[in-house]
């Protein structure tokens, strides 16, 4: 679940569920077939839905002053 976090008022902006696989389970057998097979299969696994929509403090958050704007979430 990742939610795009507003610091300074400190609410959520908006997010989304992210699945590694199909949400529904399927397993595909074969490879895409063109592009926009690739992409229907990509646009699968994020979902709307089950992201915080409320107010949120972030706490312990550490910046890499060389990459100031991405956040490693190997870290965490």
């Amino acid at each position: 679940v990742f939610d795009i976090v507003d610091t300074w008022s400190n609410r959520s902006l908006g997010g989304c569920q992210y699945h590694v696989m199909h949400a529904g389970g399927r397993s595909f057998d074969t490879f895409p077939v063109n592009a926009y097979e690739a992409e229907s299969r990509r646009l699968a696994r994020f979902m709307r839905i089950g992201h915080s929509p409320q107010r949120l403090i972030v706490n312990g958050v550490t910046l890499c002053p060389e990459h100031s704007f991405m956040l490693d979430l190997r870290l965490t």
